[in-house]
């Protein structure tokens, strides 16, 4: 009789839980704008053209070329993408349980925090697919010249998944590179795997300079903004879980780096990847949590390898329990406000509109980016989505207006600019959120040259409101 070792029990245990838990939220999940977004590219774009946008996205294009066969098919959206995405999860988790030197319980803690319980297999993003390949880098790094063309091909495919995966990818690229002249030179790496691992890393390298070359000047960093938004993720409004936050990153500031100096190599692996997201965030965006994660990601890759070579030794030790410490806080922070922070609405949005008749037959007008979340679920309906700022119907454009008007932490609400989005034939309707300026039980607008009357047609969850528009020319 096959007998199952303790180590083995739990594991399939804990990965049966991840399982039931992801799975359920999968099935729940309604897309954010980000993830929709990505979507309606991957469907009205070609590849050649969606590698020519990588540089407005500020990403690199395999997750979208995954999505293109579902996306032009037009198959079952969302669920064709989210569960993709959730594939690529299931497939790290493995690897992290049968590959990480981690303890057992490390590895229940690690499993079960905000990033790979909540945020990486639920939102379909590009995010996933990297990990899982750094994943798969970090088990093979040691055995690296052993599999050369397997190797640089998983570096160029991780590079190609996102701009956090690309950060990753180019530090053990970097490695890679130092190893195979050194081994081509000892003999230990034949001239034809040398030459062929080169090409592969030269096209790779290619076609990041294609995708991120002259990237988008309008993306401007604000170190304020980075620390605000990144204190604002660490830290919630539970004392016991913010000490433990807190601990854990500045314990993993000092020891992390004195733990990974005795292998020089992952120390510059763990410090490149910090080093280059900070000045990401600081210089080019000011970043959100799905990005922040990387801030655990990148030290448990490092401290995975230092374990492969360093097991046993006091530090690995306490190394290993901030690592824990680390993810232990992301366990609460974030599943206490679980709620708000994954539901979008877009699926119970759009079945309200379309079974309504007239909203469904009419022409809607949305005033930022992010609520275009609910146009995938439409866009073969009779309904007409124009955008408040461009006066355009809503496409995959990534663009984000900045203008005084349609600013993404404010919409400006100007009865002229209103009017050159309206219909002349159609019912128009605004799709707004609730505020106190924007009450659901209705308000008015007006300019010198128009007044616009906004009556409630449709509430959503008191958050939302679908405002019928009267314009009164003056």
């Amino acid at each position: 009789m096959l007998k199952i070792s303790k180590t083995d029990k739990i594991m399939y245990i804990s990965l049966a839980v991840w399982i039931l838990i992801t799975a359920l939220r999968i099935v729940f999940h309604q897309p954010w704008y980000d993830e929709a977004h990505a979507y309606m590219m991957s469907q009205q774009l070609s590849l050649i053209d969606i590698i020519a946008q990588m540089k407005y996205e500020g990403h690199t294009f395999i997750w979208y070329l995954l999505m293109m066969p579902f996306a032009k098919a037009d198959l079952w959206y969302p669920y064709p993408m989210l569960i993709l995405n959730w594939l690529f999860m299931f497939c790290a988790m493995i690897i992290f349980w049968k590959k990480a030197p981690f303890h057992p319980i490390t590895k229940i803690i690690i499993s079960f925090s905000y990033p790979f319980l909540a945020q990486l297999p639920v939102i379909a993003r590009c995010y996933t697919i990297g990990v899982l390949f750094m994943f798969i880098l970090t088990d093979l790094y040691f055995n690296k010249l052993k599999c050369p063309l397997v190797y640089s091909t998983c570096l160029i495919i991780c590079a190609n998944t996102s701009v956090m995966a690309l950060f990753s990818a180019t530090a053990f690229g970097i490695i890679f590179v130092i190893d195979m002249i050194k081994g081509a030179l000892d003999g230990i790496v034949s001239r034809k795997d040398f030459r062929i691992s080169f090409s592969i890393l030269a096209l790779g390298a290619v076609l990041i300079l294609w995708q991120l070359g002259g990237a988008n000047s309008s993306f401007i960093g604000q170190n304020t903004t980075f620390l605000k938004n990144f204190s604002e993720f660490l830290l919630g409004t539970n004392l016991i879980t913010n000490i433990i936050n807190l601990a854990g990153m500045i314990f993993a500031v000092i020891i992390f780096p004195v733990y990974c100096w005795r292998n020089k190599k992952i120390f510059f692996i763990l410090i490149f990847q910090i080093a280059m997201i900070l000045y990401c965030f600081i210089t080019q965006w000011g970043g959100c949590g799905h990005h922040f994660i990387f801030f655990w990601i990148y030290p448990l890759v490092a401290i995975w390898l230092m374990h492969l070579i360093d097991e046993k030794s006091k530090l690995s030790v306490i190394a290993e329990i901030v690592l824990a410490v680390m993810f232990f806080g992301q366990i609460f922070t974030h599943m206490n406000n679980s709620p708000n922070n994954f539901y979008s609405g877009s699926r119970y949005m759009a079945e309200t509109f379309i079974n309504d008749n007239v909203a469904e037959n009419g022409r809607v007008i949305i005033f930022i980016e992010a609520d275009k979340r609910f146009v995938p679920y439409v866009k073969n309906k009779n309904a007409e989505i124009y955008f408040y700022g461009t006066a355009e119907k809503v496409d995959w454009d990534s663009s984000v207006d900045n203008s005084q008007l349609t600013g993404y932490a404010k919409v400006v609400l100007v009865p002229t600019w209103i009017h050159k989005s309206m219909s002349k034939t159609r019912q128009n309707f605004a799709l707004l959120m609730i505020t106190k300026e924007r009450p659901a039980d209705g308000f008015v607008i007006e300019d010198r040259n128009y007044r616009m009357i906004f009556k409630p047609y449709i509430i959503f969850n008191n958050t939302y409101g679908l405002f019928k528009i009267i314009e009164i020319k003056k």
